[in-house]
Order: C-alpha cells, then sequence, then structure tokens
C-alpha cells in the first residue's frame, strides 16, 4: 500500500525507471506551456495595468499588475532558457504559478479584501492542471499557497466574508489537490504508455535491437552524426535455415539473439538494427578503422566459439560528402563476398 501511495505521489501511478525515461519529454512540454501562459499573463495584466491609469475601478490594484507583469517577464525569460537548461523548465512552472496565485491572493486580501474571493479559487483549481510534474512537488506549492492566503485572510478580513473566504480555501484546496493529482497522474501514465509504444514500434521484440522500422527513420540523418568518420558494418548469419530444419525454429531464434548480444556487447545498441531475418546492420561513427576491425574479430572469435557463423563486410568512410546508401551497398557486397567463401569452405570440407 505504501509502495503504491509512492509511486502515485512521485511518478503518477508509475516507477521511478519510467517516470526519468519520460522526463525530457514532460520538461519541453512544460517549457512550452509556461512561455504560452506567461505571454497571455504578461499580455493580460499589462492591459489591466493601463486600465489602472484610465479606470478608477483598476487604480487601487496598481501594484499587484505591476509586481505580476515583472514576474511574468521573468517567467517568459526562464522558459526561453530552458531549452537549453532543462531544469529551468521546473523552475518556471512554478513561477508560473506563483504569478497566478500570489496574484489571486493580492486581489483578494489587499486590494479587495471586502469581497468574496473569486478569483484566487477559480486559480486555484485551474493553474496546476496546466503543467506536469511530481504530484507531490505541485500539493506541496498548493498547500503553501493555501495556508498563505489563509494568513492573509485573517490579517485582512472580517466577520462573513472571512468565514466565507476560509471555508471556500479549505474546500477548493482539496478539490485542487484531488484534481491536480489525477490529472497529473493521468498526463504522466499517457507519457510513459506513448513512450513503450514509441519504444516497441522501433525494437526487434526477438533481439532487443532496432529494429527495421527505426533503420529506415534513422537513415537520413547519419550524415550530421559524425564528425570524422564514419563505419557500416553487415552482418548475415550464416546456417539458420538448416538449424530451424534440422533443430527447430527455437534453436534458430536462440542463435540470432546471441549474435545480437555480442554485437550489442562490442558496438552498442544505439546503431545497431536487425534489418532483416538474419540480417544485421551497425553503424560506428568516428572510431579508428583499427579498432573497428580489432572488435569485428573479436565479435567472429565469440560467434565461432558458441558454434555459430555470422558474414560480416564493413565499408569506411573519412570527411563529409557521405552516400549512406552506397556506404551500406560496399558493406553489403562485401558480406556476401564473405559469405560466399565461407560456403565454398564449408562444401569442399562436405565433399
Amino acid at each position: 500500500m505504501f509502495e503504491r501511495i509512492k509511486n502515485i505521489a512521485l511518478y503518477g501511478g508509475t516507477d521511478r525507471e519510467s517516470y526519468n525515461a519520460v522526463k525530457g519529454r514532460i520538461q519541453d512540454n512544460n517549457s512550452i506551456m509556461s512561455l504560452v501562459f506567461a505571454s497571455v499573463a504578461s499580455i493580460l495584466i499589462g492591459i489591466m495595468l493601463m486600465l489602472s491609469h484610465t479606470q478608477e475601478g483598476f487604480s487601487g490594484s496598481r501594484p499587484v499588475y505591476i509586481a505580476g507583469l515583472i514576474l511574468s517577464l521573468i517567467q517568459i525569460i526562464l522558459s526561453l532558457h530552458s531549452r537549453k537548461v532543462p531544469w529551468l523548465s521546473y523552475i518556471s512552472v512554478y513561477v508560473a504559478i506563483s504569478v497566478f496565485l500570489l496574484y489571486g491572493i493580492a486581489i483578494a486580501t489587499l486590494t479587495r479584501p471586502e469581497e468574496q474571493t473569486v478569483t484566487f479559487m477559480v486559480l486555484l483549481i485551474f493553474v496546476p492542471l496546466i503543467f506536469v510534474d511530481r504530484p507531490v512537488n505541485i500539493a506541496i506549492s498548493l498547500i503553501f499557497y493555501i495556508i498563505l492566503f489563509l494568513i492573509m485572510a485573517y490579517r485582512n478580513k472580517t466577520g462573513a466574508v472571512l468565514s466565507v473566504d476560509v471555508t471556500d480555501a479549505l474546500i477548493f484546496g482539496m478539490l485542487s489537490l484531488v484534481s491536480e493529482t489525477v490529472v497529473n497522474r493521468a498526463k504522466i501514465r499517457g507519457y510513459v504508455l506513448d513512450n513503450k509504444l514509441h519504444i516497441m514500434s522501433e525494437t526487434d521484440q526477438l533481439t532487443g535491437l532496432n529494429n527495421r522500422n527505426c533503420y529506415e527513420m534513422k537513415l537520413p540523418v547519419y550524415d550530421t552524426l559524425y564528425q570524422e568518420n564514419i563505419c557500416c558494418i553487415y552482418i548475415d548469419v550464416n546456417g539458420l535455415h538448416e538449424i530451424n530444419n534440422t533443430k527447430g525454429h527455437k534453436a534458430g531464434d536462440e542463435m540470432l539473439c546471441y549474435i545480437a548480444d555480442m554485437v550489442q556487447k562490442q558496438f552498442g545498441v544505439r546503431d545497431a538494427y536487425r534489418v532483416g531475418g538474419d540480417e544485421y546492420v551497425v553503424f560506428v561513427m568516428d572510431t579508428s578503422e583499427d579498432e573497428i576491425k580489432s572488435k569485428l574479430q573479436t565479435l567472429n572469435d565469440l560467434i565461432t566459439k558458441h558454434g555459430y557463423h555470422a558474414a560480416v563486410g564493413y565499408e569506411y568512410h573519412k570527411g563529409k560528402n557521405l552516400n549512406i546508401n552506397k556506404l551500406i551497398v560496399e558493406a553489403e557486397s562485401k558480406m556476401y563476398k564473405d559469405k560466399d567463401e565461407y560456403y565454398k569452405v564449408k562444401n569442399r570440407k562436405s565433399r
């Protein structure tokens, strides 16, 4: 029970690993929403500030409008810089919440203490639903502003207005805490589910490497991903058909998984793909050709030691002006030469 409550409070009902996987997307979304609402708030508060010079009903709130406008402009600056400094997105979120809720508190308790509070109650419900963060963080900030409102109300309000506002603050505060927890939980779970679907759409379910779909999507950008050199390695498993026929498909799958694991061990998973039933493509960037040859020799030794064999070809390119398709064709052509040599030797041994 405690673990479930902790997961809801900290990770929106998911888990730490899943939440951390989507934290970047949450930060991006918060940056955009913070910028939009800061811009809207600046315009609206700016209009009210101008009206305070011409309309008597707004003049008493002029200091509140000035403070709100300054905070909104600070929030815009934070939002614009949060793309380069991701943690600023969280600061901009709570600056945004502060802008709205402090504005509501100031209007309710400083400029119009004789009136029943409406603005603060509306903002208390609405503002927390705009952004996404750990439910416990937003809950703590809301509790702080509810307490601040109650303190200011007791200092500046009296009689029936005070009683009604205190009661409303407690009721709307509870509603706000519940609604922000429910909505944040749904948003975070939505991000996590979308991330899992995205991973599934780009991951080969048998081997865990990137799949053909991911390969086709990422291929056009490889000319921008390396600095000095890039190498394409083309691998084709030998003997899969024979193993499937003699030992069954489970044995064939085990061979594919083992070779994929060895590929991942030598070259990592980020740029390794299973592009066909028994074919793998790996891109290695900004690595010396001697180091690549050494890793390929280690890969071959590991595969052979396990009783398997794979045909391998690679093509190495230095400098820019990359033709990625030509690079792949050259690597594939060398792989087929290696495959032919393997079967020539195998056939001679059989005879």
